[in-house]
């Protein structure tokens, strides 16, 4: 950086650090912005003047590009036009949801038709459900919070009517309201998968060996919010906190992917007025106990959760300075996926990272469920992306929905548990010593099938497999092959 270019970086962000001695009245847009004055390669603010931060939409509205949007004062916008940026005031209104209202959606001040709300998502399902029963069945997994709307998931494959034997994954969306785009790749994932089958070979091939379950919308309430046109700054759902009988009333709500009870006081915030704040307690909020029922219901063997923004894949974890049990299993999926996924720019992939464990739900869903979640943060310097990105967005996500359903064809272990007498399947703790310690819950063959699918590398493994009222058997020297599922048998006798 020359040396007018590092004044011009030191002034602007000293024209920003003094906004607060006034009110920002402006909605600005930059154009060709400078590399080095913007930045929105992370869910953080970084130090450049234009800096996309996930949670502050106190300013930088979104970083497009090289196009900024953003809220300014009269003073900070003089500082542009002097600092000789193309700066062009898009509207002035001291009511600051009328700016970012026109700044996220527009002119119409509207979402753009491009995306769906959750009544045209649920009529869009229906439709398919009505032209291809065999391929598509709703399950109403709960209720939101505070306005008592259905939240639906859909499970899909060639006999969807019926639980099947099979592998089965998750691919959820919309646990923050504005993460919208996320909510579009599993829309547009269930048309491509109930239409295609029979036609295209790949889906063909996932439909009739995985139980495919997509959960469209999360957050219904909050995604209504946003799609509605009430407000585009809306992350949390629309629970009443204050009790005062007024709600959309930005930020209250609850943060739904704060809210698990895995080291749920690590995650979140405990204040209200936060956009990440957790509840008053680990599934205070419906609508994580309905992502509980499902997973409950039916034990998944890999889960997507699609979020906003920052191009990277978190994945479970680092946990004082140690990798998740099964890291073997996971980075490499993480990294599969990603490496599907253009970036917006077009010079290369997602990145990956391990998270925390906190109160989110990929750490529930593994830590307590087994189930490896990846949180994929879709695009990059937007929540609320323009449409004519969105397309773009979409297609290069569902090419990492291709790598993450191979995974789901194996390698690992298809273990079924038996009663010795009787045959009958049987619900039992089925644990891989040298793999699992105590970060983690034991894993469990479910009560419908006797079924546990394990994802693992090719190798050598010992099972330890148990149940209350039957005696404990040890596998030593199970071998996992290369490729697709390894069966295994396992019948327990009664004590």
């Amino acid at each position: 950086m020359n040396f007018c270019r590092t004044c011009l970086l030191a002034g602007l962000l000293l024209a920003a650090s003094h906004a607060g001695e006034s009110a920002r009245t402006l909605l600005v847009e930059l154009r060709q912005v400078p590399a080095e004055l913007r930045a929105s390669g992370g869910v953080v603010a970084g130090e450049a003047p234009y800096s996309y931060d996930s949670y502050n939409r106190d300013r930088v509205l979104s970083v497009i590009h090289d196009t900024v949007t953003t809220l300014a004062t009269p003073a900070e916008f003089a500082e542009m036009r002097a600092a000789g940026l193309e700066a062009t005031v898009l509207m002035e209104s001291d009511d600051v949801l009328t700016l970012v209202r026109r700044g996220f959606y527009g002119p119409a001040m509207r979402p753009d038709p491009s995306y769906h709300t959750y009544d045209q998502i649920v009529a869009k399902a229906e439709a398919l459900a009505v032209a291809h029963p065999d391929r598509i069945h709703r399950v109403r997994i709960g209720e939101t919070q505070q306005f008592r709307r259905p939240i639906h998931a859909y499970r899909l494959s060639n006999r969807a009517t019926e639980p099947q034997d099979r592998p089965a994954v998750l691919l959820n969306a919309a646990h923050h309201a504005d993460e919208l785009v996320g909510v579009e790749i599993v829309v547009t994932l269930m048309e491509k998968l109930v239409r295609d089958y029979g036609a295209d070979p790949e889906v063909t091939h996932w439909m009739d060996t995985l139980e495919i379950w997509l959960v469209p919308v999360v957050n219904v309430d909050g995604h209504d919010i946003v799609t509605s046109g009430h407000d585009p700054r809306w992350r949390k759902n629309a629970r009443d906190v204050n009790g005062d009988g007024v709600t959309r009333v930005y930020p209250e709500g609850v943060d739904p992917n704060r809210g698990y009870d895995f080291n749920w006081n690590f995650g979140g915030s405990p204040h209200p007025d936060s956009v990440s704040y957790r509840g008053s307690h680990p599934f205070s909020e419906a609508e994580n106990r309905a992502m509980r029922h499902l997973a409950e219901m039916q034990p998944f063997v890999l889960s997507i959760s699609y979020h906003s923004q920052g191009e990277v894949i978190f994945y479970p974890w680092v946990w004082d300075g140690k990798p998740a049990p099964d890291d073997a299993v996971i980075r490499p999926l993480a990294e599969a996926v990603a490496g599907r996924i253009r970036t917006m720019d077009g010079r290369g992939t997602y990145a990956v990272s391990p998270g925390g464990p906190s109160s989110q739900s990929y750490a529930w869903l593994y830590g307590r469920k087994g189930v490896i979640d990846l949180i994929v943060e879709v695009g990059k310097g937007s929540h609320v992306f323009p449409p004519e990105v969105v397309p773009d967005l979409i297609a290069s996500n569902l090419e990492g929905v291709r790598a993450f359903l191979a995974r789901a064809a194996g390698p690992g272990l298809a273990v079924r548990v038996r009663d010795a007498v009787s045959g009958e399947p049987l619900a039992a703790q089925v644990w891989l010593p040298q793999i699992e310690n105590e970060t983690v819950d034991r894993r469990h063959s479910d009560a419908r099938f006797g079924r546990l699918w394990r994802p693992l590398q090719p190798g050598s493994y010992t099972l330890i497999v148990s149940r209350a009222g039957h005696t404990t058997r040890r596998l030593d020297n199970v071998e996992v092959g290369p490729g697709g599922w390894t069966a295994l048998e396992v019948a327990l006798g009664r004590e």
